[in-house]
């Protein structure tokens, strides 16, 4: 009888020594080597944070839309920026929207061209307004602004043209320069290629050329970004030029793919 129970103590001592070792090895190959793997991997990875101030809503959205002269389909909106550290920028471009609106000239007050009629819903002569270009395309993030003044003789004509670039990995905007260097662009090429935009897309009324192509040039050539030009990344990832066309009948705004 002692004999039985000594070798069944035995054995169970086997089967639990057996456990402790089975269990230990899967421990240590598979709990302590997983979370090795894990900080490994963590430590060559550049981890994306969110760098939107609102994580359920897209990078650029718009709001308070509303109609200026809906015959014309022009409206009136707020551009946000949904980028942390971008709140001051969307102050300003707020301030400055609605800073057009004590600009704006009742066809009542106005003093219209004689032989020239004016008649729309709104009962306006002349106002200024914005419209905006965005899109999203790998790591860009692109803002168009563009500034227009509005007459019910005339028509609309550009005035200004700005925007951003950002980086959607950090939420910094990305400097012209850099865009130029990155895509391989020189200011010869974005010149030869607007020169060529020009000439291909030049019209005639009573034989006199209506686009000033040396005019448009040199205005581009001397001009900042954020006032007669702006960099832009396309929907197919091409870098854009966005720029002011002088005419002599109105100016107008255009753009193209440098790359």
């Amino acid at each position: 009888m002692d004999n039985t129970k000594n070798v069944a103590g035995l054995i169970m001592f086997i089967i639990i020594l057996l456990l402790f070792t089975v269990g230990g090895y899967f421990f240590m190959n598979y709990m302590l080597n997983d979370f090795s793997k894990e900080n490994n991997e963590t430590e060559g990875i550049t981890e994306l944070r969110e760098i939107r101030i609102d994580s359920t809503k897209d990078y650029i959205y718009y709001e308070n839309t509303e109609d200026i002269l809906h015959e014309e389909h022009i409206a009136k909106e707020d551009v946000v920026i949904n980028i942390k550290g971008f709140e001051n920028i969307n102050a300003t471009l707020a301030q400055e929207l609605d800073s057009y609106d004590s600009e704006k000239i009742s066809i009542d007050e106005a003093t219209i061209p004689e032989g020239s009629t004016c008649v729309n819903e709104a009962n306006l002569y002349s106002f200024p307004y914005r419209e905006y270009q965005d899109n999203v395309f790998g790591d860009y993030i692109s803002l168009v602004i563009n500034d227009f003044s509005y007459n019910c003789v005339n028509g609309s004509r550009i005035e200004n043209i700005k925007g951003y670039v950002i980086d959607k990995n950090t939420g910094g905007i990305i400097p012209e320069e850099q865009l130029l260097v990155d895509f391989g662009v020189t200011e010869d090429d974005i010149i030869n290629t607007i020169r060529k935009r020009l000439s291909d897309t030049q019209v005639l009324d009573e034989g006199i050329q209506v686009i000033d192509i040396d005019g448009t040039i040199s205005d581009i050539q001397n001009g900042e970004y954020g006032v007669v030009k702006s960099l832009s990344i396309s929907k197919t990832g091409k870098l854009v030029i966005n720029f002011i066309v002088k005419s002599n009948r109105i100016n107008y705004n255009d753009n193209v793919e440098l790359n």
